[in-house]
């Protein structure tokens, strides 16, 4: 029988080579400074700082150590063991691999199995396969807000050629219904949904809480209205897949309640929001859209570009004079 507090017969064929090591220490960078084997070891009160990756056998011994030694249920340990087999097995080069001929000489139970492949490949930047193993039904889900922040956050390293088509973070939201417990982790989820769709992103808003209605919002705005692209891929190819206007257009012609339009009003005139290019021309089109044409036409504007020989100013003189003797009245709208 296998005993897991043999560390000789649990590692005989040697611990992490520098070249193992120094591939993990680049994973764990762009993961923030931190693995989820990392979050794992620390949920179960074993210390863990600068312990992953080993530093040699001697790291290996003192990290195995901890985890037998750890006041924990065993299969936590058989888990946490077979995450560091995960490594090994590679250069190990048994066949099975080391690692599944541990998970089954203990009896692994298949969810845990399925979580440990999932945060394995998450910690080793294989995301695709990690989203299938950590979105199966049998997993209970843990750090969910973490992993799907991880998902979004890819962009910011170029990762998988990211862009507004990448669907992994959505595919594990609609699985797992992370709590999204944050504005960390809320932000710069509604930003990546307004980058696919506007308007799915705006419902999205509204399912929401309202106490977090606002900042979701100005954040929707923020993100379509943003000249720069949002993922990782080249500018003109995003441009072409949803392009900023038709962002923009869809933005517009929102069904807003009316508090939702004082908020973002407010925002792109007086807030953070008004320095987005654009910000003006925004709310002018928005109280077009709604009919409220009174309003358009005696508020404050910059005469702005012409298009095909329409500017603001032209526009807001023709819709004086349609308005006739109407335009004093403040409830009007066409």
């Amino acid at each position: 029988m296998l005993d897991i507090e043999d560390y000789d017969q649990i590692f005989p064929y040697g611990s992490y080579a520098e070249g193992l090591r120094r591939d993990i220490s680049e994973c764990q960078s762009t993961l923030g400074g931190r693995t989820f084997f990392e979050r794992l070891l620390e949920l179960l009160n074993i210390k863990w700082r600068k312990m992953y990756p080993p530093k040699g056998d001697d790291g290996l011994r003192e990290l195995h150590k901890r985890i037998c030694e750890a006041p924990i249920t065993l299969h936590y340990k058989h888990c946490l063991i077979f995450y560091l087999l995960r490594d090994l097995s590679p250069h190990y080069k048994t066949s099975p691999e080391w690692a599944t001929q541990f998970a089954t000489n203990v009896h692994l139970e298949t969810r845990f199995w399925t979580f440990i492949e999932g945060i394995w490949e998450l910690d080793h930047l294989q995301f695709d396969n990690a989203v299938g193993h950590l979105t199966h039904p049998s997993i209970i889900p843990t750090f969910p807000d973490e992993i799907l922040i991880t998902l979004v956050n890819r962009r910011h390293h170029q990762l998988s050629g990211m862009n507004e088509t990448d669907i992994l973070p959505l595919a594990y939201y609609n699985c797992v219904k992370p709590p999204l417990a944050t504005d960390a982790i809320r932000q710069p989820f509604v930003r990546y949904l307004a980058a696919r769709n506007v308007t799915e992103a705006y419902y999205w808003i509204r399912a929401r809480p309202e106490h977090e209605h606002r900042q979701l919002l100005e954040a929707l705005v923020e993100q379509t209205l943003d000249h720069r692209a949002w993922g990782g891929g080249e500018p003109n190819e995003i441009e072409n897949i949803y392009p900023r206007e038709e962002k923009a257009l869809e933005l517009v012609g929102l069904p807003f309640s009316e508090e939702e339009d004082e908020w973002i009003e407010k925002f792109l005139t007086e807030g953070k929001g008004r320095t987005l290019k654009g910000a003006e021309d925004t709310v002018l089109m928005r109280k077009i859209a709604i009919g409220s044409l009174h309003s358009f036409a005696t508020g404050k504007s910059k005469q702005g570009k012409a298009h095909h020989g329409v500017d603001w100013k032209t526009l807001k003189d023709g819709v004086k004079k349609g308005l006739g003797p109407r335009e004093g009245e403040e409830g009007f709208k066409a």
